[in-house]
């Protein structure tokens, strides 16, 4: 029988070193740890491209200002230098001189792209005439500012957007020079060549290692503004996308309602004379109850098809609202005398007696048509014989509450969700509203909040289903303009 291998007995996951990670992280991004820069020639370009819109016209301002103070060093030269001052002082015009011409050559269309090998060249040949005037100069009459004129190499590279490899190879092969002269002129004393080595060598180093981090960095913040820049497009484009698509549907809702609402008048107009023409003969046969079915199919074709107009005008904001003081006691009676009918046919009772006065400020027209939709709900979820109670009060905010609640079939969190949502119904919903579009609940709470009133829905899920509406105090609900606002 095999031996089990315990856990502890496991060769231990090899942990990835810390160089490992970072070139992980530049492939991510896909840049190159030797060269820092984007492995794909085109990205590489556009970020190049971006370089000279963005950059180059500052570049130049800091060539302006580097050049400058090297020919600003010529007055130290006179106050401090005695011996080969002449030839100092020619050494310090002809390379600045070069320098100097370097800087319009960055203004042809086709070399702006390499204003970075133009600042690495600037560089070099600043540093090889200083490195120049180090070997003439007797090493005790040096002034102790020429050598710190080479700490240029640092601010350059964090400054300058100068590509790596260009950067280094100036960097080190200006230092490489300055050490051999150091060696070569037998002037300096092993004290002067020991520490020229530590400073050029450390100069180097850290301009080349300060040079490198800074063009990671400028490409990752470029590569990731990229990004941002791409997403925003992106969200941008699907909302006008969305939107559109939005619009296309409720233009369509709003021309079918149109265009079916005509001919289904003539249905129930028609039908109406037909029907009056079979009484009026005496018909004793079924034509007068099927004219009745027919008639009443058509009135709730017709009530539904008014129901998507109604929703695409609301979401177009094409409804308005003329909104005034009005009594909670007449809102209800309004409303129930409209559902009185579908009331009186199921045998159900409706209790008001936790329903107290009260005045809110609403468009009384299109709050009952939202509230008779709340009120259909609790109708068809309500079995027969049953009692919808109508309660209200006003908070201590001053705002009024109105509470509808049946004993039908309840609602879960999940069912609420789909009712509140256009055209949607789940099978328990569906069940709840009979047989409809999804729209009531949808139509109710866009006009209730057109009146900066709530809705919420609440139930156990077995028990009925409450619904709660908070019309705001008048004070703040004057506002808001009485025009529905587009989705």
């Amino acid at each position: 029988m095999a031996t089990p291998i315990k856990s502890s007995d496991r060769p231990a996951a090899k942990r990835p070193s810390p160089l490992s990670m970072f070139k992980a992280s530049l492939e991510r991004d896909g840049l190159s740890a030797k060269s820092a820069r984007f492995n794909d020639p085109e990205v590489e370009k556009q970020y190049t491209q971006h370089l000279v819109e963005k950059t180059v016209p500052t570049e130049r301002v800091l060539w302006y200002l580097v050049i400058f103070t090297y020919f600003s060093y010529a007055i130290l030269d006179f106050l401090t230098i005695s011996e080969n001052l002449d030839t100092v002082l020619i050494i310090r015009a002809i390379f600045g001189t070069i320098m100097m011409l370097l800087i319009p050559l960055s203004f042809i269309q086709k070399v702006k792209p390499h204003f970075g090998v133009l600042s690495a060249a600037g560089l070099f040949v600043s540093a090889i005439g200083v490195i120049w005037m180090i070997a003439i100069i007797p090493a005790e009459g040096a002034p102790p500012y020429i050598i710190g004129v080479l700490i240029v190499f640092i601010a350059s590279s964090c400054i300058m957007r100068i590509p790596f490899p260009v950067a280094a190879t100036a960097y080190i092969t200006s230092s490489l020079v300055y050490v051999a002269v150091l060696n070569l002129i037998p002037k300096f004393s092993p004290v002067d060549i020991i520490s020229g080595h530590f400073f050029m060598l450390s100069i180097a180093f850290v301009a080349v290692i300060t040079n490198y981090t800074q063009e990671l960095r400028s490409r990752t913040i470029w590569l990731r503004d990229e990004q941002r820049k791409r997403d925003s497009a992106m969200i941008e484009r699907l909302l006008i996308e969305a939107t559109a698509a939005d619009q296309s549907k409720i233009n369509f809702l709003s021309m079918m309602s149109h265009e079916l609402r005509t001919p289904l008048h003539q249905i129930i107009g028609y039908t109406e004379v037909v029907t009056n023409a079979c009484k009026a003969a005496n018909d004793d046969s079924d034509n007068v109850q099927h004219l009745n079915e027919i008639h009443g199919s058509a009135h709730i074709l017709l009530s539904r098809i008014q129901k998507m107009l109604r929703f695409a005008d609301a979401t177009a904001g094409k409804m308005k609202y003329e909104i005034g003081n009005t009594g909670v006691d007449e809102l209800i009676e309004v409303s129930l005398e409209q559902m009185r009918s579908g009331l009186e046919k199921k045998g159900i009772t409706v209790t008001q007696d936790n329903l107290e006065k009260g005045t809110i400020y609403i468009d009384i027209v299109h709050t009952c048509y939202a509230l008779n939709n709340l009120l259909e709900n609790a109708l068809n979820a309500s079995p027969k014989g049953s009692v919808i109670d109508i309660s209200g009060s006003t908070d201590e905010d001053g705002a009024y509450e109105l509470v509808i609640s049946d004993n039908g079939q309840g609602m879960s969190a999940e069912q609420i969700e789909t009712a509140l949502k256009p055209f949607t119904q789940g099978e328990q919903t569906l069940r709840r509203s009979s047989e409809g579009l999804g729209l009531g609940l949808t139509l109710a709470t866009r006009i209730f909040q057109d009146q900066n009133a709530s809705l919420r829905l609440e139930s156990d899920g077995t028990n009925g289903t409450t619904v709660t509406i908070r019309f705001e105090p008048p004070v703040k609900a004057k506002k808001p303009v009485a025009e529905s606002m587009a989705s």
